[in-house]
């Protein structure tokens, strides 16, 4: 006796075997493009990280966007950055992770290629991570955006 499957069961196999191979495509096609930052993205953070922490303004200015710079240069910008040194002294940091990659919009630059990164951070008053848009800039990158996440902030709130 042969067994014959209802076409409606048909259909779900083939979506559900549809579905997994997209998945699988795409983890693999996320792998390479993360394998391709990692390559320059790892070094151009440990090169810099000192210098991005250091929360001095004058080390921070050279690895900006113009939108960044101008971002900064803001009162709230001050403020922010004048926020981030409550954080204390760089200790240590993890392995960044890539996140993704796109293309936005960078006065003064126009359209950019941008890859994002998280970055597992020590400092004197404990762990944070940072986030950071990087614009593509040949071999290197330039920074479009920077974030810093923190329990001292949320206890800053409470």
């Amino acid at each position: 006796m042969i067994f014959s499957m209802p076409t409606l069961l048909k259909r779900t196999l083939l979506f559900l075997a549809l579905m997994l191979t997209g998945v699988a495509l795409y983890a693999f096609l996320y792998g390479i493009s993360a394998d391709k930052y990692d390559e320059t993205a790892v070094p151009y953070f440990e090169k810099h990280l000192p210098a991005i922490t250091s929360w001095k303004y004058s080390k921070l200015k050279p690895l900006l966007t113009p939108q960044a710079q101008t971002e900064f240069e803001t009162v709230k910008g001050r403020a922010t950055f004048l926020l981030f040194t409550q954080l204390g002294k760089f200790q240590s940091s993890g392995k960044p992770q890539f996140g993704a990659k796109g293309v936005e919009f960078s006065e003064g630059l126009g359209d950019v290629d941008i890859v994002s990164y998280t970055v597992p951070v020590v400092f004197d008053t404990g762990p944070a991570v940072i986030k950071a848009n990087l614009v593509i800039n040949g071999d290197s990158y330039i920074i479009q955006h920077i974030g810093v996440s923190s329990e001292i902030f949320a206890q800053k709130t409470d």
